[in-house]
């Protein structure tokens, strides 16, 4: 199925528990970077825009990927895309259960972990 600006806000309201008016907005920004293309290069994406990228990606209606390339001077160069994950926004819309997105590592990290302590010296 084709992902149109419509079926995006509406998956986006639903899943995200936003107003319509707002889902609106947000399927507006992020369907403005995509246009007809499937996936998007992350360079490509405003700062302020990126933000709501990691919400959608958070909350399963996108996802990433990456590929590496050997640049001419023997370097490693990685490339980030993102996605509207179709498969999800289907189900999403259609009212089927979808499975949560498995949590991030860090939001499993202790507050411990997050402390820095200087060097032993």
């Amino acid at each position: 199925m084709v992902v149109t600006v419509e079926k995006l806000a509406r998956a986006i309201e639903k899943r995200l528990e936003v107003p319509a008016a707002e889902a609106d907005a947000f399927s507006s920004r992020v369907m403005n970077y995509f246009g007809f293309g499937k996936y998007i290069i992350d360079n490509a994406i405003h700062q302020e825009d990126r933000r709501l990228f990691y919400r959608l990606q958070e909350a399963g209606l996108l996802k990433t990927s990456w590929e590496t390339t050997l640049l001419l001077t023997g370097r490693s160069w990685r490339i980030f895309y993102w996605e509207i994950d179709e498969a999800d926004l289907d189900r999403t819309l259609l009212g089927e259960p979808v499975n949560p997105p498995e949590k991030a590592t860090y939001a499993e990290l202790p507050d411990e972990a997050w402390a820095h302590a200087p060097p032993p010296g």
